[in-house]
């Protein structure tokens, strides 16, 4: 029986105030990951989360330090490739071709699913096809929760996102068109740095 391929998202909490932290105590492990039957590729970034990067921020991680040594992997979500035209390996190699990653893990509404896809196709791929910040997009059903989407989006930078596009009249067109299948207003974050790990 064929199996269907899927895109994995791990976030591991860091302390930002311990440089080169993750991966120094996660290379053993990421070693392992490496050489696992049926992996195909993997990608590693940072998360940049908007209005972390300040001196109060650092010093409370620094405070903090005692609490964290215990941390555990907090969210996966498995998502499935090839699930709609927007879910393509075409879009999902666009969009981690990328300096900043849009990550919206968006819950949808009980039977809205249909309608969300819908809209995102008539309205907001419209858009950011047209938004000359964006490169691209990926979108599909989480495995773990099918209701619920993964959302990323190939941005040049962190502020071509908050900083222009979310000024610009397509923002708003893009929030309208899907607000009625939000269950929860969606708050992304970002991955930089992101980069191709050679198997």
């Amino acid at each position: 029986m064929p199996t269907k391929q899927v895109i994995q998202l791990v976030i591991v909490p860091h302390r930002p105030a311990v440089p080169d932290e993750i991966a120094k105590d996660l290379a053993p492990a990421f070693s392992i990951l490496q050489k696992a039957p049926g992996l195909q590729k993997l990608w590693r970034g940072k998360s940049s989360r908007t209005g972390t990067r300040n001196e109060a921020y650092a010093e409370f991680h620094r405070v903090l330090q005692p609490a964290m040594n215990g941390r555990s992997i907090t969210r996966t979500a498995h998502a499935l490739l090839e699930h709609s035209r927007f879910s393509d390996a075409e879009h999902l190699e666009q969009t981690l071709a990328s300096p900043a990653i849009e990550i919206a893990l968006t819950k949808v509404v009980e039977g809205g699913v249909a309608g969300y896809y819908s809209q995102f196709g008539k309205v907001v791929s419209g858009i950011l096809d047209a938004e000359e910040g964006c490169d691209g997009y990926f979108i599909s059903p989480l495995i773990e929760e099918p209701q619920d989407q993964l959302l990323l989006i190939n941005w040049k930078s962190v502020d071509a996102h908050h900083e222009e596009f979310e000024k610009k009249p397509g923002f708003a067109a893009c929030i309208d068109a899907l607000k009625e299948y939000y269950r929860v207003f969606v708050v992304p974050w970002h991955i930089t740095e992101i980069y191709k790990v050679e198997l």
